[in-house]
């Protein structure tokens, strides 16, 4: 009998420890029932036929949708509100994401009161634009130290409104906060995006490189907090004179060769003079393109979207069960849906 008990304390012990070892070596989770997902990010919500399709058939289950900034001037206000001039298919989820611009939380002195200030403001939108009050909402504040504390402390407000009614809350994390503190929130969203340097005209794409994205992987793996990936399909053209960076063109044709000379993969020399375009009309200021100016052309590649999602996934097993694509815009899915559609 001796020798019995001996074995089954041992075999207890055995499991018990078994137990421990698993558990404390557990890795952070993925986010709650993952979907695939789209971010939303425009004043006005208006789904055009190529964008109502991508949506079915990549079978997306969420947007992330944009709703308001928070800014800073005299105190805090919102702007940029979204405009309801269409409605969301059915049996997606939509998930309210507010933006805050740089710096507008330093200072804040009552977190609380701006913690439901932000939420009434949410479920004013949602219930005057005939949704049904959302079970998560979503910050997106590329915060520092040095306005840490004070970020955290609104989210903790946020969050205790939040869990009263059954619902939560959830944050961008962006690379290089990896690095940083956890915030108080439920989960996490992923920015694998804007990893260079923009305003350096010798950048060769500073929306996305598996080479800018690598030396961050390393803090992904046991970062404390459930978390999904979002990752670009947005492209942009962008202007340099002297050298120096001076604005986001839009509408130009790179292709007419009467224009613009190829100089490599990405930049192009500018051969005439014109107007610079910006939003689709001429800048307010007066911008002009001049002969001798540089643009360079960014966009991810499908291959260079595909290596930078397993890279992401063989770092952290199930961050990319849910993948966040940045954004819905038709001028970027249109020639490509079958292979965005693929990255899920």
């Amino acid at each position: 009998m001796k020798i019995l008990r001996k074995i089954y304390a041992y075999t207890v012990a055995g499991v018990v420890a078994a137990l421990l070892a698993a558990a404390c070596g557990k890795s952070p989770q993925g986010v709650n029932n993952p979907k695939n997902s789209v971010y939303y990010w425009r004043t006005t919500l208006r789904l055009d036929s190529a964008e109502r399709h991508f949506l079915s058939d990549a079978q997306v289950g969420k947007m992330y949708v944009h709703f308001f900034d928070v800014v800073k001037g005299d105190g805090l206000h919102p702007a940029n509100t979204l405009l309801f001039e269409d409605s969301v298919p059915q049996g997606i989820e939509v998930i309210p994401t507010i933006f805050f611009e740089p710096d507008a939380l330093k200072g804040l002195t009552d977190a609380r009161e701006l913690a439901q200030l932000v939420l009434n403001r949410i479920d004013q939108m949602t219930e005057q634009n005939g949704l049904a009050k959302t079970s998560q909402v979503q910050m997106d504040y590329d915060w520092v130290g040095s306005d840490e504390t004070v970020y955290f402390n609104f989210l903790s407000e946020l969050g205790k409104l939040l869990h009263k009614e059954g619902r939560t809350l959830s944050a961008t994390i962006r690379l290089h906060q990896l690095a940083q503190k956890v915030p108080p929130v439920d989960e996490g969203v992923l920015m694998v995006y804007n990893v260079g340097n923009f305003r350096d005209e010798g950048e060769q794409n500073s929306i996305l490189t598996s080479e800018a994205v690598a030396p961050y992987l390393p803090k992904l793996k046991d970062y404390d907090l459930p978390l999904c990936a979002a990752l670009p399909i947005y492209g942009w053209d962008l202007l340099y004179q002297n050298h120096s960076f001076r604005q986001i063109v839009r509408g130009v044709d790179l292709s007419d060769t009467l224009r613009f000379s190829q100089m490599d993969s990405t930049h192009y020399r500018c051969l005439a003079y014109m107007a610079a375009p910006a939003d689709g009309i001429a800048d307010p200021e007066g911008q002009r393109i001049y002969p001798g100016d540089i643009i360079r052309h960014e966009e991810p590649s499908t291959e260079t979207l595909r290596q930078v999602r397993d890279m992401l996934e063989r770092s952290r097993s199930g961050v990319c069960s849910q993948l966040v694509i940045y954004h819905l815009d038709s001028k970027f899915i249109k020639g490509k849906q079958y292979e965005i559609k693929e990255l899920y």
